[in-house]
């Protein structure tokens, strides 16, 4: 009864309020509500992959987001005059991962977000990629 009781006073309240405070609370409802129903954005596939092959190469990363972020900004750093596999294996040891682990990182990044350094690959043309017999050595690697 108590409730009943509450809800006809709110209800009492609002009928009896400026008509720009029910339309601001009534625009407030509906924004809410659709903020509540709106569909959430959807990861691209090859995100997902690249965080699912992290995880099954036992890498650790930290925030995926992050990870994401510097997978993607491997393939432009490769495709830079002077960019090589060295320079971007540095860089995500700059997020404190090992050599080893920092190589992996970056192979796993080019596989799934460099698609025409793989067809390169794929048709036989190795110049270019790196740690290949016949292809540009790197030192240090």
């Amino acid at each position: 009864m108590k409730t009943l009781a509450k809800t006809r006073h709110w209800i009492w309240l609002f009928r009896y309020q400026p008509l720009t405070i029910r339309l601001l609370a009534a625009a407030a409802c509906l924004l809410t509500a659709a903020a509540a129903f709106a569909a959430p954005a959807e990861a691209d596939p090859a995100d997902d992959s690249f965080i699912d092959a992290l995880n099954h190469a036992g890498i650790d990363f930290g925030e995926p987001g992050n990870a994401m972020a510097v997978g993607q900004s491997i393939c432009p750093m490769l495709s830079e005059p002077g960019g090589n596999f060295a320079a971007a294996v540095q860089r995500v040891r700059g997020g404190g991962l090992s050599p080893v682990m920092a190589k992996m990182f970056t192979t796993i990044a080019i596989q799934m977000y460099c698609p025409s350094m793989m067809a390169n690959i794929a048709g036989g043309n190795l110049s270019g990629v790196p740690g290949v017999p016949g292809g540009p050595t790197i030192p240090g690697i």
